[in-house]
């Protein structure tokens, strides 16, 4: 499937009704055969953004067992590219392996969201995010001599990418995030002075079944002895997602295991 792709340009967008998307990919959308009603489907399109093919990113067999899907899915993405490919005239190319992490302009952090194992197995690709900080986390977050609580509501665009991709179901996205982080103190280099942040973070999802799950959220902060300007951050939150049933019950605990590391100034 990656050399099948290799000619291409992947994107995506992801968002609650086809209403809310941008209104380039609603004219893609509106292009679609009116057969296709999935809520996951490939547009192939050629170099000049024309719209070329499209087609159910998951399979053509519907309803499909998940054994079969599984096993279908490959071939059959890799057959409906080399359908488009005869009307864009592109050919299978060597795949490079290289890979660009996302990133931000000013400091910030970056995060790392990573699902352990699951029944349907294809959930364990990371996810990473960047996030700016913005003046009110660097308030926030400004280096205090003294114990002090912090509310997680505070860093809630760092949380809200703390999120189970595909594990939803049916609509939805972070509701709201709870908690009281107590700031803690830390050591000192001849250059440099550390605190501590840890907590329990509770996450609240406005999806179908109001999915909700916490876990410790451990965060290290790193400033100069010259200012109390956050300079750096790290840290890591575990915690695991239920995954509901059709029928609204919890079908499965699926483990969840995020980092953070500092963009920028270091």
């Amino acid at each position: 499937m990656q050399k099948a792709l290799a000619p291409y340009i992947v994107t995506l967008w992801n968002g609650r009704e086809p209403e809310d998307a941008p209104e380039e990919v609603q004219q893609i959308l509106q292009q679609r055969p009116r057969h296709q009603q999935s809520n996951i489907l490939v547009f192939v399109l050629d170099s000049q953004g024309k719209y070329v093919h499209s087609f159910d990113a998951m399979t053509d067999i519907h309803p499909a067992p998940m054994h079969e899907l599984k096993k279908r899915m490959p071939t059959y993405f890799v057959e409906e590219l080399k359908k488009a490919n005869k009307q864009t005239g592109a050919s299978a190319a060597t795949p490079r392996n290289i890979v660009h992490l996302p990133t931000v302009d000013k400091p910030g952090v970056r995060i790392y969201v990573t699902l352990g194992a699951n029944r349907m197995n294809h959930f364990q690709v990371p996810v990473v995010e960047a996030v700016a900080w913005n003046d009110a986390e660097k308030d926030a977050l400004k280096y205090r001599g003294e114990k002090q609580t912090i509310e997680a509501e505070v860093l809630r665009r760092w949380l809200a990418q703390m999120y189970p991709p595909a594990v939803m179901d049916g609509h939805g996205g972070m509701d709201k995030v709870t908690g009281t982080l107590p700031y803690t103190p830390a050591a000192e280099s001849s250059t440099h002075r550390y605190a501590v942040l840890k907590g329990k973070v509770t996450f609240h999802l406005d999806n179908a079944t109001r999915i909700s799950y916490q876990g410790p959220f451990d965060l290290v902060l790193k400033y100069s002895k010259t200012s109390d300007e956050l300079e750096a951050c790290w840290g890591t939150l575990t915690t695991s997602i239920p995954r509901h049933n059709p029928q609204g019950k919890v079908a499965e605990m699926v483990p969840m295991t995020v980092v953070l590391e500092p963009i920028g100034k270091e």
